[in-house]
């Protein structure tokens, strides 16, 4: 691939302290997830960062476990975590903070900020009775979407691609990486790219 096209994933041993299901597992124990230092977050942190200096990915990926919240515990350990261990010369590349859906996007995004890492968002996820464009006015200096269609099987609605295509216009000064994770995440793709054509 192209350099500068990929965003490689954190491993689980620095973000989750559940381990997923799968054969052959980073290794890790109580200490490990939730983005604690120790001394096997460090390590795995050190075979991240060669792996994304490697393929010189664009961006390093730490996704929030499930049911991380806001609580000031948290930001004082995700302060700790992307200011003393995970900094951006030790990872190598920018780093993406996706959150968990339990935080407020424009907390999230306000809290990145003060962390000086890009917010993940999903700017097609809205609480009911949000319009779409309380997105528009974002304190942000580069925007990285992460399209998961959530509830959707199919491909996203025209009008929702729309909707996405409206935002990215109205951020078109900014730098944006757009990031699908919608199960027709390759045709969601496509389509966008003909709506943004099409505009």
């Amino acid at each position: 691939v192209p350099e500068s096209s990929l965003g490689l994933v954190a491993p689980f041993a620095l973000t989750h302290r559940e381990a997923p299901k799968a054969a052959r597992l980073w290794p890790h124990d109580a200490t490990t997830g939730d983005f604690r230092d120790s001394p096997l977050a460090r390590a795995a942190l050190t075979e991240f960062a060669s792996a994304v200096r490697t393929v010189k990915a664009s961006h390093a990926i730490f996704r929030s476990p499930s049911l991380f919240s806001a609580s000031a515990a948290n930001r004082d350990r995700l302060r700790h975590f992307f200011g003393e261990v995970a900094t951006e010369a030790a990872v190598g590349a920018k780093r993406v903070w996706i959150p968990d859906g339990i935080w407020d996007p424009r907390t999230a995004i306000t809290f990145a900020t003060e962390l000086g890492v890009i917010c993940a968002i999903d700017p097609l996820v809205i609480e009911p009775g949000q319009p779409a464009e309380m997105f528009y006015d974002l304190p942000v200096t580069e925007l990285y979407l992460r399209i998961a269609g959530l509830g959707h099987a199919g491909a996203i609605r025209n009008e929702r691609q729309e909707d996405l295509a409206a935002l990215i216009e109205h951020y078109e000064s900014l730098p944006i990486t757009i990031a699908f994770e919608s199960p027709q995440r390759w045709a969601d793709a496509k389509n966008l790219k003909k709506v943004l054509e099409a505009g």
